[in-house]
């Protein structure tokens, strides 16, 4: 299962990021500490995201807790960048 993917640590539910992707569609992803960790052993996990063919993509956090961000898609055809957005 290949995928890029950034510890965004503690986050307060209601905080954004903005997903640009380059080179590929993807699958993006914010989960919590136990669904990423159920997505890495092939276990049931939920996801907050989806599947995008165009970006920029804005995702929200759901509520206060430590956040991973996941691109499920091939490293070697896709450029990432990322942005929490401040109002």
């Amino acid at each position: 299962m290949e995928h890029l993917y950034w510890d965004l640590g503690s986050l307060a539910g209601g905080a954004r990021f903005e997903v640009e992707l380059r080179g590929s569609t993807a699958r993006v992803c914010l989960m919590d500490v136990d669904h990423y960790q159920a997505y890495l052993d092939g276990d049931e996990y939920e996801y907050h995201g989806d599947f995008y063919d165009v970006s920029p993509v804005v995702l929200e956090v759901p509520y206060d807790d430590h956040w991973y961000l996941v691109v499920d898609s091939n490293p070697r055809r896709i450029r990432v960048q990322f942005t929490q957005i401040f109002d």
